[in-house]
C-alpha cells in the first residue's frame, strides 16, 4: 500500500456520529488489508505452485489460517494500529448474548488482552475444543 492508500488520520475525521463511524470502520478496514490479507497473501505468493487439488486446499487453508490468525492478533493489540501522525486506535471484540426475543441479556468483552485469541483460535482449528 502507498501512503495515498492511508485512511484519513484520527484529527480529520468528520464531525457527524455516522461519518466519524465510517471514518473509524475505514481505518479498521485499511488494519485488517495491512496485517491480515497482505500477511496472508504473502504465503501463497511465496509458494510453490500448487500440483493437486489437495496442495491448492492446504495452501488455501493456510492462508485463512493465517488471516484469521492476524484478525485476533490484530484485536488484542499485537501491531501498532496508526490512525493518523499522532493516534493510535484500539480494536475491541464483545460477545453480546441475546434472549429468544432479541434483547441483550449480557455483553462480555474479550478483547483486547482479555484472552488469548489467537490460541482459541487455533484449538478450535485443531479439534481440542468441543
Amino acid at each position: 500500500m502507498t501512503d495515498v492508500a492511508t485512511p484519513t488520520p484520527y484529527g480529520h475525521w468528520r464531525s457527524a456520529p455516522i461519518d466519524r463511524a465510517e471514518d473509524a470502520a475505514y481505518t479498521f478496514g485499511y488494519h485488517l488489508i495491512q496485517h491480515c490479507r497482505t500477511e496472508a497473501l504473502k504465503d501463497i505468493s511465496s509458494a510453490p505452485v500448487p500440483r493437486t487439488a489437495d496442495d491448492f486446499q492446504s495452501q488455501v487453508a493456510a492462508a485463512v489460517d493465517r488471516a484469521l490468525h492476524n484478525v485476533t492478533a490484530l484485536l488484542e493489540g499485537v501491531w501498532r494500529a496508526e490512525a493518523g501522525p499522532d493516534h493510535t486506535a484500539e480494536y475491541a471484540l464483545s460477545v453480546c448474548v441475546k434472549d429468544a426475543s432479541g434483547t441483550a441479556v449480557e455483553r462480555i468483552d474479550i478483547s483486547p488482552c482479555l484472552l488469548d485469541l489467537p490460541i482459541g483460535y487455533w484449538k478450535w482449528r485443531d479439534g481440542e475444543f468441543r
